[in-house]
């Protein structure tokens, strides 16, 4: 696979898995693609058709659909949530999830509610969720941070930015930079602490159960499911042929 084609698959599934955390030795994806072809010969490389992804047990389906040119399940959900798994380009992480994690500058043991992501000082941050800027400011604990209110359900929060691209009260859409990476605040190191809060209650960002994405209906529904079995069909073909020539 090219460079490209592996940030694609990302983003298909950047809804679903966290592409920082989640990975797993024995995880395996299948993926049917484009080939463009001038006089006879392959030129390059076009859209990603369909792909599957299994991750630590999970089946993840995703097929492009022809009109829209967005990518839904095999029941025509789409792939598009209302947020990302991972608030940034997937690096390395340093500290999961954990609510009795010992800090490691006090050496006291309190509740980590978040995930901290590891990853070279100036990368970008983006928004989880469309949403308001709730408060964009500095403090010597959470050194620049950004909070973002999604709904009356939802909050993301973002800590220790080098710098901070949005203000107070301004409106932001999914995937847009709110600022980069850093060390500000009180940390041993540059990482981002990344938290996502359900009716003020902190949760898992990985785990938590996210809104349901919006379905294709009608005839769009049913001319994509057509040609969805078409395609995961196609794959399973070439899945076999493969199997059988191993």
């Amino acid at each position: 696979m090219t460079a490209n084609q592996i940030m694609e698959l990302a983003g298909i599934f950047g809804w679903d898995i966290d592409f920082a955390l989640d990975i797993r030795s024995g995880d395996s994806f299948q993926l049917l693609y484009q080939e463009k072809v001038v006089e006879g010969e392959v030129v390059g490389r076009g859209k990603i058709i369909a792909a599957i992804f299994k991750n630590q047990g999970d089946t993840f389906k995703a097929i492009l659909d022809d009109k829209t040119g967005n990518y839904y399940d095999e029941n025509g959900r789409a792939m598009k949530k209302a947020f990302l798994r991972s608030p940034l380009d997937f690096r390395r992480v340093t500290s999961n999830f954990n609510p009795t994690r010992r800090h490691p500058v006090t050496g006291k043991v309190r509740a980590h509610r978040g995930t901290d992501y590891a990853a070279p000082v100036g990368t970008p941050i983006w928004a989880a969720g469309d949403g308001i800027v709730q408060k964009s400011s500095y403090n010597q604990f959470n050194g620049n941070y950004v909070f973002i209110k999604h709904s009356n359900t939802y909050i993301t929060k973002y800590l220790h930015l080098t710098k901070r691209t949005v203000k107070t009260g301004q409106r932001v859409k999914q995937g847009q930079t709110i600022g980069t990476l850093g060390g500000t605040g009180r940390v041993t190191g540059p990482h981002l602490h990344y938290e996502f809060l359900v009716n003020g209650v902190h949760k898992n960002p990985r785990t938590v159960k996210l809104p349901q994405s919006k379905s294709l209906t009608g005839q769009a529904k049913q001319t994509f499911l057509a040609n969805a079995e078409n395609r995961l069909n196609t794959l399973d073909r070439y899945s076999e042929l493969l199997y059988a020539n191993n």
